[in-house]
């Protein structure tokens, strides 16, 4: 979800607390940790790849969460203990880490309803979980987080009573989404065929109510199907065959950036195509980056010589690449 809505959600469940136990610079910590979270972000630096791969454990984890929100409540109490206009008050620890906790919770809570899929359990445990009843950044949910802040300003006399009507709001938004996804993916039970299923993931289209995409690997293909609450039979968008795999695309697995990809893909694809000099490059994507079995956002691999040994690592986002030697 989007920054704002994670910072409106969790500062909307602080004011839950009508008697404000959690004291000065309880609503600075709450909003610090809604965004903490996403420091992650910094392992761009290091690769998209290796980003996509922590971004589903370390800090988006019950734990790791919990830990970046200890680190935003000392920042909130050093804010706290240097300038009093922020925090109107003598700030305690214990209850800014409390606070801060509640915005990095919550954060999860929207990501995982947003689609996103997270391993909540690890480092203990590593099933992934994801409830993806809206998309990311959906303008249904930001228009109500943008209209509970608004309500939240108006009455803050009544704050608690109104974040409750907000949350009240929000949750039976959801639940109706949640209702019409069961629907939706209904009609693509009704119309598949008898084809085993490996994997599937459904994700929300975004800005709409009623459409989802299901995503399903068959031991022969890939498919990206439409699917609507409303009826009618599901719809295929593409396929991608899955034939058996040449020896660069075997050889390819080996790479780093390729690794870190099928640690966190399932629905993964591999294209071997020539380049200059007599190279090739194999670039594996995920059927939900694409738009077709060929135009894809996100791209991980690398380049091979013409005798077969890895040269290079590549990411490919959208039109920007990033390229790293190939580990010894």
């Amino acid at each position: 979800m989007d920054p704002l809505s994670h910072v409106i959600f969790g500062r909307t469940l602080l004011a839950l607390d009508r008697r404000r136990r959690l004291g000065a610079g309880s609503v600075l910590a709450c909003v610090l940790g809604a965004l903490a979270p996403d420091v992650d972000v910094v392992f761009i630096v290091r690769g998209w790849d290796v980003y996509l791969r922590v971004h589903e454990i370390g800090t988006h984890s019950v734990v790791g969460s919990l830990a970046v929100a200890a680190g935003a409540a000392g920042i909130a109490f050093v804010v706290c203990a240097t300038t009093v206009t922020p925090c109107e008050g003598r700030a305690r620890y214990t209850s800014l880490v409390r606070a801060a906790s509640i915005g990095a919770l919550s954060h999860l809570a929207f990501d995982l309803l947003s689609g996103a899929t997270l391993t909540l359990g690890w480092p203990l445990y590593d099933g992934r979980l994801s409830i993806p009843l809206v998309a990311m950044a959906d303008p249904w949910l930001v228009g109500l987080c943008g209209a509970g802040a608004a309500a939240l300003w108006i009455g803050r006399r009544n704050m608690a009573g109104v974040a409750r009507a907000v949350v009240l709001t929000i949750g039976v938004f959801l639940a109706l989404k949640g209702a019409l996804m069961a629907s939706a993916v209904s009609h693509w039970t009704d119309t598949r065929g008898p084809e085993a299923i490996v994997h599937r993931a459904v994700e929300a289209e975004w800005g709409s109510l009623t459409e989802w995409h299901v995503f399903e690997r068959t031991p022969l293909v890939l498919r990206k199907w439409r699917v609507h609450a409303r009826g009618g039979a599901a719809v295929t968008i593409f396929t991608v065959p899955l034939p058996p795999e040449p020896p660069l695309v075997t050889a390819s697995r080996s790479l780093d950036t390729v690794r870190n990809f099928l640690r966190v893909h399932e629905l993964g694809f591999a294209i071997a195509s020539p380049i200059e000099n007599g190279e090739t490059e194999v670039l594996w994507s995920d059927v939900r980056y694409c738009r077709s079995n060929s135009e894809c956002g996100l791209w991980f691999g690398g380049a091979f010589d013409r005798d077969g040994r890895p040269v290079m690592q590549i990411v490919r986002v959208g039109g920007w690449q990033q390229r790293r030697p190939v580990e010894p």
